[in-house]
């Protein structure tokens, strides 16, 4: 079987449109589910109010992540934002000791 030059040329007009056409694609594209908006005022005051019941040592720990949450949220990532009020949630919800640092 050979290739002639009319399949090359088939080959290249075929690539060339389908990059001329990608970027028109991923501008059309439906945007993630993750790329809601998030509420920081209102995680952080959730998270704050399961706070007031916690060990003090636990609380120090969830307090801490959640101003770092609120810092990675004033400069427009939300959706980093979003994790960290849930390590916080999840810290102030664990019963397992963790190891401290050495």
């Amino acid at each position: 079987m050979t290739i002639n030059n009319s399949t090359v040329d088939r080959i290249t007009l075929v690539g060339l449109a389908m990059v001329g056409v990608l970027p028109f694609l991923v501008a059309l594209s439906p945007a993630p589910a993750y790329a809601g908006t998030v509420d920081c005022a209102a995680q952080a005051a959730a998270v704050r109010s399961q706070i007031e019941t916690a060990d003090p040592k636990v609380a120090a720990r969830a307090l801490k992540t959640v101003r770092i949450a609120e810092k990675i949220c004033a400069e427009g990532g939300s959706f980093e934002a979003s994790k960290k009020f849930a390590q916080a949630r999840a810290q102030v919800d664990t019963g397992v000791q963790l190891a401290a640092r050495r």
